[in-house]
């Protein structure tokens, strides 16, 4: 059935002809009385009331509603109104003028006022939504539907697909009154990167949940806004999100404020503050709120929960919508405010909203930068990246040379042809130098972009391309992931290919093609293949319609990388983490080569020789220290907590790989457990902070939290290994540990006074040492979201970064001794990506740790801080003397450390962790001593006469690591 006039309702002052327009309506029945309008139907499909201005629209199999409760003039519960009446006082109340009336009939000096409606879930029911929106939109009120489409929401349920389409219908048929935007409430409080990798998410989410509903969808259903709370007391600036497309911000308080409106360095538009309506507000309420907005010149942003709380049925939908709408439309009349969309609102502030436009150039083979198109656009001064295949891409360098010639370089990006996990790894291969001994300080940046020819399952694969900074789709296609992906790359796609002049029809446009596939408001990656625009004539053409692109009012014509630094904001946390992804560890063989094991077993046997020398018969410890002067082996007969604990895993790995026997062991042990000292600190006993090895020193009481964490570890995992009762929780008990923490934090002596030992990178292998033995103990790092592993470990690196600086212990040891926890596995990687770029940039190899030194202070801790750009080297040490903190101080006793070394070697097999373990076997192993703490930089040599108790033991730990398959020692068990 086509349109058909119904008839004409009369209502004095005023006659308005209502057009009843029905769709496919099936059987219906409709029955009307003159002074209400009753709808009975059955098996309606679409019908729709049109009246100049007002347009409601019934979808799908919704039942059109009876009577309404509503009032004269503001509408109120419990007083009884028909649709018909509703109708004729929104036309006779002048909001019935052409849309945008209220907007255009402002002048410069008024205000915008937008109106969220919030709390809509994958859940809520189309036809309930459209009850509450229909009488708001019907007074030219303009709506933006906000949706929680986070993680935590969408898992909940299956894809709501009738909610799908009503969004699509609703942002397609409804311009200028119904956009989307997307509630992500903890986006401000997140950090910069994790951001845009919530609104990235959340948006690919909503895109892939509309395609799936939809065959056909207008573009217009995505949201380009993002809706969050407001920090307390903080007005955080939310850049970054266009690279996902996000193009507004809104940030509501908790309670009312003045809206503030920016525009972002991205381009994005911000508004920080706004008033949110009480649940169900009445019309006073709402008005009271108006009345507080409009007290000042400023813009007015109105939050309304959409009332999804308890049974309501569309009638009392509707009602609580016409209260809003109506009491909105009423009380901004009369006050110089205009009500307008989001997505609207960024076009009439501040400067020209400038679209970006991405140029790509698809070489094929050919040199598209000596002649052809390449040459003409280089010529223009057109920026671009070109895409070549592996034997046709040389890296671009990265001197001051080529860093001066300006937007006219082109950009180099690497073509992938399929998908699969091994042209992964040979594309990473080719764009990642491989780390040789012989590598000099670079010149060439690598190429850190990906274009994926043919892309069928954007998210197939996803960690296949880590490394990569940026994986182009050349595949275009709505429906593809567009943003920060869970590997930390940023992901683009193609809007238009063009493969030569048939791409753009006869009397058409560059612009007019962009038009057809793209929304007025996204940027626009163009794909152009070279070989198709090789005459002359087309590619002059072509490149004049570029440069004619590029004006201001238009598009900023960008290549892949300088898009890349325009839409994204800097995380040192995700580059690093990015950087560790290139060269992945090697995976541990099930069993070790018989040669390998005879060079680990080596090396176990010359650790093994301080212990051999060392251990006191009397009380079976070891001196912290040891050296040679006039070739008599000298030591320093003390041992920390720390030294106890790494005795017993020393002996522990020894017996574990057969040097000694099970009568060796069990003696030696017994030894050290019946050693182990206590002292009184504060009327507490405790581990003794500094025991005598030869028990002829009284040592001192000083309790150390740290040193005792680690011998509380060696303890666990020798019950873990012995597999019987060796009497330890007899020794744990007659310490006071318990009294030592302080809502859950471990306490340490600290200048003759208890205090927190969370002040380094320390404390979590504080806090899971404490927690082996059930102490009540808590982590200081915040738990990160739930999400992917490369956005935990982005999470976890702020807080290390907070802590200070890192070092291959304790994280490395943690990892061979307890297994890998997140904390471990971001901050290794992190410190592995930092000490790769150094060497690869400098050619100095570098692996950092603590470790003893021979002069004073006699101990340092070597680290390297992260940093909000770059991160920086690190050396500290216990005494804070001026003269220790000298560049020449740092200089001489920076080194390569031993057993950092040999952690590294056993944690993450890869090439350039061979070279640090072959450079200290050649130059840091005793021939009498074991292995010397390290390699000094400035000399390129050790001090083959001094070596410690914890090189050596860990070193043991390394191997014994590497000889049981790569299980953490908690996994071990004795063979009796």
């Amino acid at each position: 059935m086509g349109s058909k006039n119904i008839g004409l309702f009369e209502d004095p002052p005023f006659v308005s002809l209502v057009f009843f327009k029905f769709g496919s309506l099936g059987r219906a029945d409709f029955a009307f009385s003159v002074s209400r309008i009753e709808w009975h139907s059955r098996d309606v499909d679409e019908m729709r009331i049109w009246s100049q201005a007002v347009k409601v629209r019934r979808l799908g199999c919704w039942p059109p509603r009876a009577k309404l409760r509503c009032s004269t003039g503001q509408f109120n519960r419990g007083e009884m109104m028909d649709r018909r009446t509703f109708l004729s006082r929104v036309v006779l109340s002048g909001a019935a003028a052409t849309f945008p009336t209220l907007q255009a009939a402002q002048g410069a000096s008024t205000a915008p006022c937008i109106l969220l409606v919030d709390g809509v879930t994958p859940s809520t029911s189309s036809s309930d939504l459209f009850a509450y929106l229909d009488p708001i939109i019907s007074q030219n009120v303009p709506v933006s539907i906000v949706v929680k489409f986070d993680r935590e929401e969408w898992d909940k349920k299956d894809a709501n697909t009738d909610l799908m389409r009503f969004f699509s219908t609703m942002t397609s048929d409804y311009p200028g009154l119904i956009d989307l935007a997307l509630d992500l409430p903890d986006l401000a409080s997140q950090h910069p990167y994790l951001r845009m990798r919530s609104a990235s998410e959340a948006r690919n989410r909503f895109t892939q949940s509309l395609a799936a509903a939809l065959d056909n969808w207008s573009p217009k259903a995505i949201p380009q806004t993002i809706v969050s709370r407001l920090p307390n007391g903080e007005k955080p600036i939310i850049e970054g999100l266009r690279s996902a497309g996000v193009l507004s911000t809104i940030l509501l308080p908790e309670t009312g404020m003045a809206p503030e409106i920016w525009r972002n360095s991205d381009g994005t538009q911000q508004i920080n503050g706004g008033w949110r309506l009480p649940p169900s507000a009445t019309s006073e309420d709402i008005a009271a709120t108006l009345a507080t907005a409009t007290s000042s010149d400023g813009p007015i942003v109105l939050a309304a929960k959409f009332p999804s709380d308890g049974p309501q049925g569309e009638e009392e939908l509707f009602n609580q919508g016409a209260i809003l709408g109506d009491t909105i439309r009423r009380n901004l009349i009369s006050n110089r405010n205009y009500l307008i969309l989001p997505s609207e609102l960024r076009f009439r502030s501040g400067d020209v909203f400038s679209r970006n436009l991405v140029l790509c150039i698809q070489a094929d083979g050919s040199d598209a930068e000596a002649d052809g198109l390449a040459a003409k656009l280089t010529a223009a001064g057109v920026p671009f990246s070109v895409i070549k295949g592996a034997f046709d891409l040389a890296p671009e360098k990265s001197d001051a040379t080529s860093a001066a010639a300006g937007e006219g370089q082109s950009h180099k990006c690497f073509q992938v042809s399929t998908t699969s996990a091994d042209t992964w790894k040979e594309a990473r291969s080719f764009a990642f130098e491989a780390i040789a001994a012989d590598t000099k300080p670079r010149t060439i940046e690598p190429i850190s972009c990906a274009a994926v020819k043919d892309e069928t399952t954007p998210t197939s694969n996803m960690y296949e391309h880590a490394g990569f900074e940026i994986v182009l789709n050349m595949s275009p296609g709505k429906e593809h992931v567009l943003g920060y992906d869970e590997s930390g790359a940023l992901r683009m796609t193609t809007s238009v290919v063009l493969a030569g002049s048939h791409s753009i029809l006869p009397a058409q446009t560059l612009r007019g093609r962009i038009d057809e596939v793209a929304s007025p408001t996204e940027d626009v990656v163009l794909l152009v293949k070279a070989t198709a625009y090789s005459a002359s004539d087309d590619a002059n053409e072509l490149v004049k319609e570029i440069v004619a692109l590029g004006k201001p009012d238009q598009f900023s014509l960008l290549n892949i990388k300088q898009y890349h630094a325009s839409v994204s904001v800097k995380s040192e946390q995700a580059r690093l983490l990015r950087f560790a992804q290139r060269w992945p560890a090697r995976p541990y063989a099930d069993e070790v080569s018989s040669a390998e094991r005879d060079i680990l077993m080596d090396d176990a046997k010359s650790a093994w020789s301080y212990f051999e020398q060392l251990t006191n018969p009397d009380t079976g410890l070891v001196p912290a220290t040891a050296w040679l002067e006039d070739d008599k082996v000298q030591s320093y007969n003390f041992s920390t907590m720390w030294d106890t604990g790494s005795l017993i895993l020393a002996i522990l790995s020894a017996h574990s790989t057969g040097l000694l026997s099970n009568a060796e062991f069990a003696e030696r042990i017994g030894a050290v457990l019946g050693g182990l000292a206590t002292g009184i600190f504060d009327g507490l006993r405790l581990p003794k902070g500094l025991a005598s090895t030869n028990g002829k020193a009284s040592g001192d009481n000083d309790y150390n939290a740290s040193d005792t964490a680690r011998l509380l570890v060696s303890l666990h995992l020798l019950q873990k290994y012995a597999q019987k009762d060796l009497g330890i929780a007899g020794i744990l008990s007659n310490w006071d540990l318990i009294e030592t923490i302080r809502n859950g934090t471990p306490l340490t002596v600290r200048g003759g006074r208890l205090v927190s030992s969370y002040r380094s990178n320390y404390a979590g292998y504080i806090a899971r040492a404490f927690g082996l033995w059930g102490y009540p103990v808590v982590s200081p790092y915040s738990e990160p979201e739930p999400g992917s592993p490369f956005d935990r470990g982005v999470h976890i690196l702020h807080d290390v970064a907070e802590f200070g600086p890192i070092g291959a212990e304790p994280h490395l040891l943690e990892a061979i001794e307890l297994g890998a926890s997140d904390l471990v596995i971001a901050a290794s990687e992190a410190l592995f990506a930092a000490q790769v770029e150094e060497y690869q940039a400098t050619g100095k190899l570098v692996c950092v740790s603590e470790g003893p030194i021979n002069r004073e202070p006699w101990f340092v801790y070597q680290g390297f801080q992260i940093g909000e750009d770059r991160g920086h080297w690190t050396v500290e040490t216990l005494d804070p003397s001026p003269r220790f903190k000298t560049k020449g101080f740092i200089r001489a006793v920076d080194m390569l450390n031993s057993k950092g070394a040999f952690l590294w070697s056993a944690y993450r097999p890869s090439e350039y962790n061979d070279l640090l373990i072959g450079h200290i076997r050649e130059k840091a192993m005793s021939s009498v001593l074991g292995f010397n703490p390290g390699v000094f930089s400035v000399t390129g040599e050790t001090d083959q006469a001094y070596s410690d108790i914890n090189t050596n033991a860990v070193i043991l730990q390394s191997i014994a690591y590497r000889l049981n398959s790569g299980k953490p020692c908690v996994d071990w068990k004795a063979k009796w």
